[in-house]
C-alpha cells in the first residue's frame, strides 16, 4: 500500500505512560483516543460521546439476521491503533485481537490490552485465523489507497468474521466536495498542510455490492457522535452473515 505521509504521523504518537499505568479507566480511554488522533478535550469529543459510540457499535455488531440481540464474545479490529476500542471491549469481558501498521501505536496497545493477538502489519496482510464473532474497522478505510485495496481487506474481514462486520467513519463519496470546502474553511493553509495526506471516499453502492456478492445483510447507520465535526461527511456500515 502507498503509505503517503500518514504512517510517519502515526509513528510519532507518544502516550502518557503515567495515565496508562493508572487505574482511572476514563482517563485511559481518553488518552488512547488522543493517541489515535481524536481531540477529546474541550469542544471536541467527550468521554460520554466516545462511550455512546462504543455502546452503539457493540449493539450493532451483536445483531443477528433475525434482528435479535445476541452478545458477541469476541471482536477483532482492523486498524486497532492504540487499542482504545479494544480496551473498552476488554472491559466488558470480550476477547479481542487486532492489527495496525503503526508499530508505535501497536506498542501502546500492548501496554493496556490483555490480548496476545496484536500484530503490526498492513490490514491486507491480516490472518483469517483465528476467527472472531465480529470484525471491526473504525476510522481506517478512508486511509486505504483505492477500492481494490479496500475490497481485498473486506474479503479477509468476511473470512475472519463468524457473524458480523462493522466499518465506522466511512467518508461519503457524495459529500467529498463539501468535506474539502469545510476543511479549507476551518484549517489554515489546508492544501499545504494536508499535501500527501489523502482521504479516500466511498459510495454506499461499494458496500451494497459486496454484501450482495457474499450473501450478507447490510445496514447503514449515520454518524451521530455528539461534538464530532465529521458527522455530516461520514457513514457507518454493518454487514451480517
Amino acid at each position: 500500500m502507498n503509505e503517503s505521509r500518514w504512517k510517519s504521523i502515526w509513528e510519532k504518537r507518544i502516550a502518557n505512560t503515567e495515565i496508562l499505568q493508572g487505574s482511572d479507566i476514563k482517563n485511559i480511554i481518553i488518552e488512547l483516543k488522543r493517541c489515535n488522533g481524536f481531540d477529546v478535550i474541550g469542544d471536541g469529543l467527550t468521554y460520554e460521546s466516545i462511550l455512546e459510540q462504543y455502546n452503539k457499535i457493540k449493539e450493532n455488531l451483536s445483531l443477528t439476521l433475525e434482528n435479535e440481540l445476541v452478545p458477541i464474545t469476541s471482536v477483532y479490529e482492523v486498524g486497532e491503533g492504540s487499542g482504545a476500542n479494544l480496551f473498552m471491549f476488554e472491559q466488558d469481558g470480550i476477547r479481542c485481537g487486532g492489527i495496525d501498521y503503526s508499530e508505535s501505536l501497536v506498542e501502546i496497545s500492548r501496554h493496556v490490552l490483555h490480548s496476545k493477538d496484536l500484530e503490526c502489519n498492513e490490514a491486507i496482510r491480516m490472518n483469517i485465523l483465528p476467527e472472531y464473532d465480529a470484525v471491526l474497522s473504525n476510522s481506517v478505510f478512508s486511509y486505504f489507497p483505492n477500492e481494490d485495496y479496500a475490497l481485498a481487506v473486506l474479503e479477509k474481514m468476511f473470512l475472519k468474521a463468524k457473524r458480523s462486520i462493522g466499518i465506522i467513519d466511512i467518508h461519503d463519496k457524495g459529500k467529498e466536495s463539501e468535506f474539502i470546502e469545510y476543511r479549507k474553511k476551518h484549517v489554515e493553509n489546508y492544501e499545504e498542510k494536508y499535501k500527501g495526506l489523502p482521504k479516500y471516499f466511498y459510495s454506499k453502492k461499494f458496500f451494497v455490492d459486496f454484501a450482495e456478492g457474499h450473501g450478507m445483510d447490510i445496514k447503514f447507520v449515520e454518524s451521530d457522535m455528539p461534538g464530532y465535526w465529521n458527522n455530516e461527511f461520514v457513514f457507518n456500515c454493518f454487514l451480517y452473515k
